[in-house]
């Protein structure tokens, strides 16, 4: 049996302009004029970053998307996260609920559905 697989599923992206701490794979708010920027401790973030360059970055708004977090470990299934300040998320009540399809707590990245 293989691994199951959730890349592309629904997959919808943006093109921001780019902040200056964005980076592949951190979670990202939208910010004034376009700009994809890092969010504050427990403000929601509206997706994460797939690809950067000198001027734009691609933000994953809808879909499979893999991301760091800090602090406790979310579970499988239905969780509130938020930006942890850092471009990685944490578990918070004041962030959105998604879906958590895999934990992995050795390198503290799950992945989830936007």
């Amino acid at each position: 049996m293989t691994t199951p697989v959730f890349y592309g599923f629904e997959t919808k992206e943006l093109t921001f302009y780019k902040d200056k701490n964005v980076a592949v794979g951190k979670a990202v708010g939208a910010g004034a004029l376009k700009k994809a920027t890092v969010p504050a401790a427990d403000e929601k973030f509206c997706g994460i970053c797939s690809a950067v360059n000198d001027t734009y970055v691609s933000v994953i708004m809808k879909g499979h998307a893999v991301v760091k977090y800090t602090g406790v470990s979310p579970v499988i299934g239905y969780n509130k996260l938020a930006a942890d300040g850092n471009g990685n998320v944490k578990v918070s009540d004041s962030g959105r609920e998604l879906l958590v399809l895999d934990v992995d707590t050795a390198n503290r990245t799950i992945e989830i559905l936007l």
